[in-house]
């Protein structure tokens, strides 16, 4: 056991060092720079570390998700983990007075996690009053069309379960074009009132452009269906903020984490995952939400 978890540590991170490799050669050889990835400065070691922690804790979190839905799995009806709990008692809808006051939020998590990997940003907007909902889409590897479908089922059920109208929105990575998507096709009339995107490949990236998977071919970049988000541009009714890191091993170039038309946000010193952990990325989602 302790060989098999040492083995997946290895993998792990040298998985990651393999993303940044490629994101020197693409991104700093772009520039020009003649030295070699063995000369990185020791702060870029630093941020390589911090990343890896960060992605290794998004990855427990996800485990710890996955094995409370297990535990609280239901064969007929299986709900996500971050589902908001069932009432008990005959269905008479909300009152006036029983709908939360102000405007949730609901966070969506990146491709490969789950709703509790982004619990370090849901803690830290609680904090600050706000209502949080952490949404599971699910299983991997569809397109984001269905799970843009699945939030839709899922942002109705809090309207029928707890009376609110309208929400935030926070995605992180595949997240952020998941809402992309949602915005563009289901959010007619305007539930989502302002989203929020980190890290989320708008332009696609690099790393996916021969990937042959489902999420890999919409993340190729200039393909159909990253230039059919771009031609539905930003609702009206909808304020978008984007926010992405100038050391993200997983949208190559980072760049491509633009989104044209919203508010855009440089982290220079975050990768791709410790975006949720970072406290400018709280500080920009807290003005972004007002």
């Amino acid at each position: 056991m302790i060989f098999i978890t040492l083995a997946a540590a290895v993998i792990f991170i040298f998985v990651h060092l393999a993303a940044y490799a490629v994101r020197w050669v693409v991104v700093e050889r772009g520039t020009r720079d003649e030295r070699s990835l063995a000369e990185v400065p020791r702060s870029g070691l630093l941020h390589i570390a911090a990343e890896i922690l960060s992605a290794g804790a998004l990855v427990l979190l996800s485990a710890i998700d996955l094995i409370l839905s297990l535990r609280h799995f239901r064969w007929k009806h299986p709900l996500p983990a971050s589902s908001p709990p069932p009432q008990s008692g005959p269905k008479i809808g909300p009152t006036a007075s029983s709908v939360p006051e102000g405007r949730p939020v609901v966070l969506l998590h990146g491709a490969g996690m789950r709703g509790l990997s982004m619990t370090p940003l849901a803690r830290k907007l609680r904090a600050t009053g706000r209502k949080v909902y952490l949404f599971t889409y699910r299983p991997s590897g569809l397109a984001f069309e269905a799970y843009a479908r699945q939030l839709s089922d899922y942002l109705e059920s809090i309207i029928g379960e707890m009376g609110h109208r309208k929400f935030d929105a926070v995605g992180h990575s595949a997240g952020g074009l998941i809402l992309r998507r949602f915005i563009a096709v289901h959010n007619d009339p305007v539930k989502i009132r302002r989203i929020i995107t980190l890290g989320a490949p708008h332009g696609g990236s690099e790393l996916w452009r021969f990937a042959p998977s489902t999420l890999g071919r919409q993340l190729r970049p200039d393909g159909e269906f990253l230039r059919r988000l771009d031609e539905a541009g930003l609702p009206p009714g909808v304020e978008a903020t984007a926010i992405s890191g100038g050391f993200d091993q997983l949208v190559v170039p980072n760049a491509n984490a633009r989104w044209e038309g919203a508010a855009n946000h440089i982290i220079s010193d975050s990768g791709h995952n410790r975006l949720v952990f970072h406290r400018e990325t709280l500080r920009i989602v807290l003005e972004a939400l007002g």
